[in-house]
């Protein structure tokens, strides 16, 4: 689809090996043995794949180079093969359109490559159960099993079969269809899933596990959903975590009401435990370290955005991390209160705003870099906050949510990008989000506000600055929301179209005592300053001193009301700079030493909270003394 016209396009994409399009993958078969205490697995597996390009001389797949190979067969033919970095290429004359199937009997003891992002991993936790898992994203599907590591080429189905010891289970995606007895006091359990299914996706976990199984009942199904987790067999581990465990349906249910129906609901949802620092959500069979809620919450909320739907790049990773952030901002909105997840946010926003540049599309030069596609503060809760964003652009959360729904439908058991999803939601809204994916999305940082307010002749005038964070983008056109408190209790809630970097409104609105910048935390900004200059009308709650000096007279500042000593005042000259210091108004008559300052113009300030409130006073020679009244309210 072409670009709208106006809009810059985004940085290039990292280019794909060439060979990644010569064929489709049908099916993988995995079939290993695997233990507990080692990343130790050796087996064989199996890739169906059509021929989509005339010519080929050899099948090429992904296997980590210092994984020993033992075989190689093409349509049950043994075949010559040859290793490259880590490519294996099966050398057979292939033909467009003809199927083939390539088996390749190998052994792997994966070396630690990093502290998260390992293709297998084992180690144990405080509960002293020894565990091996495996956690392919992005690229290390290799380091365990042969493949093409090409996102937009989903398997249509999967067998993982794993062997272990027959006091251990071994879990993964799709549904058990056996545990078979094996030579050796060994069993093999065999997974099949008939989903399509990303490469990264598949998995395994091997312990000591028990299983404990749950249901959930979302609307519009037939059958319940089959919550199948793999938990550690220890005594007290259930009694510890069923409270989240069993939590578990009843968000099923919450995002299958707010999204699409449970996606794979003919198979299972399901969970194994190891101690691997976080959650990976494996199509069907997430992996985790804890029952947190909100760490359930979001890998569940995978299954539709990042499993269904998968990001086309990881350069588009905000497909996946931004929308399973965002669920769990609705995971606390609809199962605990407004309230929470308005503190979720606000953390979010604390996160994301440590960040001042960076943006959350990957950038070419930083797609090869894992902790840079997984930042926290950019992937996940800047992600997160411009879903909020879009939400309070749409302004409807039905048409929101239909957004969300028709996403999901059209790009189920596919990939999409950041663009599919603009020029979805645009085609369902007809809102044109062009500035805001040039400024959140490919952009970098976010606002940073100046908020200058005053009130008088029955008007609140207010003065709106902002610089961005980083001068990649110095403009972000937004809609600022600000809630007005009056004296009377009555708030009000404005919204303020900011569309340049200096934007001053004029509202007709009198008797404003405090401003709150974004109370609900819908936009990702920082506030540099608010200065709330307020005029002193007269009534019977005042405040005297005299605004015209004589040489060398000191200035008297009186307080009728003695609530107001805990307020603050300080002196300046006409330019701003400060010549009497902030002094604490501890009794009602306060004396600021201003009897050494030289005739001229100067401000008086006095502070109330946050709102600040401000006098002329001339001092010159042969002035005569006057009194004026001065009101806080």
């Amino acid at each position: 689809m072409a670009l709208p016209a106006g809009f810059q396009p985004p940085e290039a994409y990292l280019p794909v090996p060439e060979w990644y399009h010569d064929y489709d993958v049908k099916y993988y078969k995995i079939d290993i043995e695997a233990n507990n205490t080692s990343t130790e697995v050796k087996g064989n597996a199996e890739i169906l794949a059509e021929v989509e390009k005339s010519g080929l001389e050899r099948f090429t797949v992904e296997l980590k180079r210092n994984i020993q190979v033992d075989s190689v067969y093409l349509d049950g033919k043994p075949v010559a093969f040859k290793r490259e970095n880590d490519y294996l290429h099966a050398l057979y004359p292939l033909h467009k359109g003809e199927t083939y199937r390539i088996k390749i009997c190998y052994a792997a003891r994966p070396a630690p490559n990093d502290r998260f992002f390992n293709g297998i991993s084992h180690g144990e936790d405080v509960w002293k159960v020894p565990v091996t898992w495996s956690l392919s994203e992005p690229d290390n599907a290799k380091d365990w099993f042969p493949c093409k590591q090409y996102l937009p080429d989903k398997a249509d189905s999967a067998h993982i079969f794993i062997t272990v010891p027959e006091h251990l289970k071994a879990g993964a995606p799709g549904i058990l269809t056996c545990v078979r007895k094996m030579p050796g006091n060994k069993l093999r359990y065999e997974w099949k899933t008939n989903y399509p299914i990303a490469y990264y996706l598949i998995s395994f976990a091997v312990s000591d596990y028990q299983e404990y199984i749950t249901y959930a009942y979302p609307k519009g199904t037939s059958q319940p959903v089959k919550i199948q987790n793999y938990i550690y067999n220890k005594t007290g581990y259930l009694d510890a975590n069923k409270a989240i465990i069993d939590m578990t349906g009843t968000l099923v249910e919450l995002f299958s009401d707010l999204y699409l129906s449970y996606p794979f609901a003919k198979e299972k949802y399901g969970h194994c435990v190891a101690p691997m620092g976080g959650g990976m959500e494996h199509q069907t069979m997430t992996t985790l370290s804890e029952f947190d809620t909100l760490l359930v919450a979001h890998e569940l909320a995978h299954q539709w955005f990042g499993d269904l739907v998968t990001c086309a790049s990881f350069q588009d990773i905000w497909i996946n991390e931004g929308f399973a952030s965002y669920s769990e901002y609705l995971a606390l909105e609809h199962l605990h209160s407004k309230a929470a997840a308005v503190r979720w946010m606000r953390q979010a926003h604390d996160r994301a705003s440590g960040m001042g540049s960076g943006s959350v599309f990957v950038p070419k030069e930083s797609a090869g870099d894992k902790w840079r596609i997984f930042n926290m503060n950019l992937t996940y809760k800047k992600g997160a906050a411009l879903v909020h964003q879009i939400r309070r652009i749409i302004n409807d959360d039905r048409r929101f949510f239909a957004v969300l729904n028709g996403f999901l439908d059209k790009y189920a058991f596919s990939t999409a990008t950041a663009m599919d999803f603009k020029h979805f939601a645009e085609e369902q809204t007809g809102i044109n989000f062009n500035d805001f994916f040039q400024q959140w999305y490919f952009g970098e940082g976010f606002p940073v506000f100046d908020i200058s307010a005053k009130t008088g002749n029955g008007q609140l005038e207010l003065l709106v600055e902002h610089t961005g964070s980083s001068p990649v983008t110095p403009l972000f056109t937004v809609d600022l929301e600000c809630m007005l408190h009056s004296a009377n209790g009555i708030d009000t809630l404005v919204k303020l179209p900011i569309r340049t970097c200096r934007d001053k409104f004029v509202l007709p609105i009198d008797q404003v005592n405090n401003i709150t910048v974004d109370p609900d935390f819908h936009l990702l900004k920082k506030l540099r300053s608010m200065d709330f200059v307020k005029d002193f009308p007269t009534d019977d709650r005042y405040v005297h001193c005299h605004t015209h000096l004589q040489p060398k007279e000191n200035l008297t500042v009186a307080f009728a009301d003695t609530s107001f000593r805990k307020c603050r005042l300080y002196l300046t000259d006409s330019q701003g700079n400060t010549v009497l210091p902030e002094t604490a108004a501890h009794e009602t008559t306060v004396t600021l030493p201003a009897k050494n300052l030289p005739a001229g113009v100067y401000l008086l300030y006095v502070m109330s909270g946050e709102s600040r409130y401000v006098r002329k006073i001339v001092k010159k020679n042969g002035t005569a003394l006057s009194s004026q009244k001065l009101v806080l309210k």
